[in-house]
């Protein structure tokens, strides 16, 4: 420990990934304290009765009243008060925009790259302490229990170009400009500080809106659907490969019958050409022999 530090630090969470990486150490990191990481559900509910030890006040660090030991008081509350009169403006307007969404608000000295968190009071609910009495086995979540249900501080970093720029844009009269992006500010600020968000659906519509603006469309209206081609049905196109296959088929046969069929002619026709040459010689020959013999005779005559 610091020789300077006041008290000793905890946090408590789910798991050691999700408090190792809350916006609520950033100072303390950067000062070198350390923090006692409470993963357990039981931790955080053990710890209520032990307020103190070798006199250093346990304090949680996602609770209001946070200290360090090496501030000047005098000097905070100096700068604590020359923030509130320059941002009044803009703290004034979120107060009414959030409603009872958030108790109050105010400005950080736990906050280092962070614009905003919110904590709750010394006595109430933390963020993790609410959400493990919701999940208790007998609790109603059909009925809001407001015991169980924390008040919250909204703490902004001064210092962040964020919170400058909204300033900037209430005091020029553009606030409904920034409306949207003041609600998805709280919307991650619950989120990032353990809390659950109740209207899901508005948080939903708010990032749409963001990724919309960010991709610098126009209009979200949605594109007529596509045109899609008929197609025949699996069943049908089975039958037509079965068809074609078997018309496949039957043009084998067709042609392997003509094949024959053509083989068959050629063969019958040289068998008539073969036959026209027999007749043909037979009919040489004869014609032969009757002149031969026609000779003979006329030989006969001559010796008479």
């Amino acid at each position: 420990m610091k020789d300077w530090q006041k008290g000793i630090y905890f946090i408590a969470g789910s798991s050691t990934e999700e408090v190792m990486s809350s916006p609520m150490l950033e100072v303390l990191a950067n000062k070198g304290l350390e923090v006692i990481f409470f993963t357990d559900p039981i931790d955080e509910i053990a710890i209520q009765n032990l307020t103190e030890f070798d006199g250093h006040r346990i304090q949680s660090v996602t609770k209001e009243g946070l200290e360090f030991g090496d501030e000047d008081n005098v000097v905070e509350k100096k700068r604590g008060k020359l923030y509130a009169e320059k941002f009044e403006a803009l703290t004034s307007w979120m107060k009414t925009l959030y409603g009872d969404a958030v108790d109050k608000i105010k400005f950080s000295s736990r906050l280092d790259t962070t614009p905003c968190v919110l904590v709750t009071s010394q006595y109430g609910y933390s963020a993790n302490m609410e959400r493990v009495m919701k999940n208790q086995a007998f609790s109603d979540p059909s009925k809001k229990q407001e015991h169980m249900t924390a008040k919250k501080t909204m703490e902004l970093n001064p210092r962040h170009p964020i919170i400058t720029k909204m300033l900037d844009m209430v005091e020029a009269d553009k606030a409904a400009e920034v409306e949207e992006l003041a609600l998805l500010l709280l919307d991650t600020a619950t989120l990032q500080s353990g809390f659950t968000i109740e209207d899901t659906a508005s948080f939903a519509k708010r990032m749409y809106s963001s990724v919309a603006s960010g991709l610098s469309l126009d209009s979200v209206e949605l594109e007529a659907e596509m045109e899609v081609p008929e197609e025949v049905e699996e069943d049908e196109e089975d039958e037509i490969d079965d068809l074609d296959l078997e018309m496949d088929d039957l043009d084998d046969v067709e042609e392997e019958e003509a094949a024959v069929e053509e083989e068959a002619a050629v063969e019958e026709e040289a068998a008539v050409e073969e036959e026209a040459a027999v007749e043909e010689e037979a009919a040489v020959e004869e014609e032969a022999a009757v002149e031969e013999e026609a000779a003979v005779e006329d030989a006969g005559h001559e010796e008479l």
